[in-house]
């Protein structure tokens, strides 16, 4: 029964990869780029008792960058802000990370 429902799926999925859409539901989800202010960045990294070098190793970016976050200087890109507001949600991302890397 299994085997025959997976066996489907795959077959619609690949069939949808081609273009027909016939045996697939398709729903599209917008989800808009949250909003990051600089003293949430800097509550963020203090709250978890990361350095700002931390942080940047975490996001991919240097200890400027960070900085120019923190003071309203620069932005950051939508990525960041997006990995900004899952580490918020889930501080244990850092340590599943490094641990996992």
């Amino acid at each position: 029964m299994v085997d025959k429902e997976l066996r489907e799926s795959i077959e619609a999925l690949n069939k949808f990869d081609h273009g027909d859409d016939s045996d697939v539901e398709v729903q599209k989800v917008s989800l808009e780029v949250p909003r990051t202010l600089p003293s949430d960045i800097k509550e963020l990294r203090k709250r978890e008792d990361l350095t700002q070098q931390s942080l940047a190793a975490f996001l991919g970016v240097s200890i400027r960058t960070v900085q120019g976050w923190e003071i309203g200087k620069s932005k950051p890109n939508g990525s960041a802000r997006r990995l900004i507001q899952l580490l918020g949600k889930n501080p244990d991302l850092i340590n599943a990370i490094y641990v996992n890397s």
